[in-house]
């Protein structure tokens, strides 16, 4: 039962109109949210503000509740107040996602997959996130009544986003902060490579970092941020999830682009003094292809700049 829900059958209560099953619906609630404790930390101050706020809207005539607002009544609206101290929180984080609660208090769990095979999990919020080869991510174990952050600390991860009122965000190391309510989406980084690329697959997300201003994309979209560049094109859909369903796929690629997949995807971090904005490479493989098989077939299709892969001490060099 939502916030709008719950006050609708608060209201029906102060008018003496609610059925049984719906007072029961309230003690339900009411014992539940007794129990809760992951609403977030206020000083006595600001929850006596935030209650004497709610009760004014509960109550709006302090002449009335003496004769027809009940203990029990009263009760039922202090569930309601925590409620509505969540909602605000959430909404806070949506205007301002920069000012986050406290991870720190929080079971962080981490997921870190070591094969070159998808690996898919599940999060508290049954969002589902299909991890990429090689990929790093952590999240809490339950997460808070106010928020539903994800860390993406390497590789790249797809999530299927479950629709909640609580804001879904992940961030990456370098300060990257995608935010939903409700979509599909990829999102990439490398630390190495010090790149950050964000692609939506449906519905819309917002992207932003410290001293960019926020950007929104929709489906197709994707926004790449680099060392010194911020770079927004388009993707089809079925290019964009062409990794979760065992395919490589790259349209008029740059060198970044390969180097970047090949790093996902095999795990190997590749260097070269060659400009990595050049190059229009177009590839489509099968993602089970060995690391030396797809390196023999670039080299074999590159051009402007054409270009070579040695391995040097376990690290792919390209010239």
């Amino acid at each position: 039962m939502d916030k709008g829900t719950l006050l609708a059958l608060l209201e029906k209560f102060r008018q003496g109109e609610c059925s049984v099953e719906e007072e029961a619906l309230l003690s339900k609630w009411l014992d539940a949210l007794e129990q809760d404790d992951t609403l977030p930390v206020l000083s006595a101050t600001e929850m006596q503000q935030i209650k004497q706020d709610m009760q004014q809207q509960i109550w709006p005539d302090p002449t009335i509740r003496p004769r027809r607002i009940g203990l029990r009544i009263a009760r039922i609206a202090a569930v309601v107040v925590p409620l509505i101290i969540g909602g605000y929180f959430a909404q806070q984080y949506l205007q301002h996602p920069s000012r986050q609660l406290a991870h720190s208090s929080m079971n962080w769990q981490t997921v870190k997959n070591t094969s070159g095979q998808i690996q898919r999990i599940v999060l508290p919020d049954h969002t589902v996130a299909l991890l990429g080869p090689y990929s790093t991510i952590q999240y809490p174990s339950l997460f808070p009544g106010n928020a539903r952050p994800v860390k993406l600390t390497e590789g790249k991860v797809f999530f299927d986003v479950v629709k909640d009122t609580r804001p879904f965000s992940v961030e990456d190391n370098s300060g990257i902060r995608t935010t939903v309510l409700g979509t599909s989406f990829t999102i990439e980084a490398s630390n190495a490579l010090r790149i950050s690329r964000v692609a939506v697959a449906t519905g819309k997300v917002q992207v932003e970092r410290q001293g960019i201003k926020p950007a929104t994309l929709g489906p197709s979209q994707r926004l790449t941020f680099s060392e010194q560049s911020v770079k927004q094109d388009s993707v089809a859909a079925t290019d964009l999830l062409a990794w979760t369903k065992g395919e490589i796929i790259l349209r008029n690629a740059t060198l970044q682009d390969l180097i970047l997949t090949i790093k996902n995807q095999y795990g190997i971090t590749a260097t070269t003094a060659l400009d990595v904005h050049q190059g229009n490479y177009t590839v489509h493989i099968p993602a089970t292809m060995t690391l030396q098989e797809v390196l023999d077939i670039i080299e074999k299709i590159s051009y402007r700049p054409k270009i070579h892969f040695s391995m040097q001490n376990d690290q792919l060099r390209v010239h």
